[in-house]
């Protein structure tokens, strides 16, 4: 059964210019260091880009949850690209613990971006289901 739906849609340049004013205060605040580096050797646009798909993810997942922004921080909620499967959602502290509280049980995730847009959406299944 599932639990919640969430999705985001991020201007790319919205991240862009997030970057550029905080640099590797905002990096460090809203992503964990594996996040960083999957995107580092890419070129700007691309890095940025890649930023903007996890930062949609970390959002889209946050409406599924139903959960408040405020309530957990953004690097709670860790995108991760294993090299054989699909993206997937890694949970830490908060996120994880709100997660289990409301019953969640797998929780599912799509990514893409553009040149100007970044876009994701997450599934929660409840643990009931699973």
């Amino acid at each position: 059964m599932i639990l919640g739906l969430g999705m985001d849609v991020v201007a790319v340049a919205r991240i862009a210019n997030l970057v550029e004013r905080y640099g590797d205060r905002f990096l460090d605040r809203c992503f964990r260091p594996g996040e960083q580096a999957s995107v580092q050797d890419r070129v700007p646009a691309a890095m940025v880009a890649g930023l903007a798909a996890r930062w949609a993810a970390k959002e889209a997942f946050l409406k599924a949850l139903g959960a408040d922004v405020r309530a957990i921080p953004y690097r709670d909620v860790e995108l991760v690209r294993p090299a054989d499967g699909p993206p997937g959602l890694l949970l830490h502290g908060r996120a994880a613990a709100l997660l289990e509280a409301r019953g969640g049980g797998r929780v599912l995730v799509t990514i893409s971006h553009e040149r100007d847009v970044a876009v994701a959406t997450v599934v929660i299944e409840s643990a009931a289901s699973g």
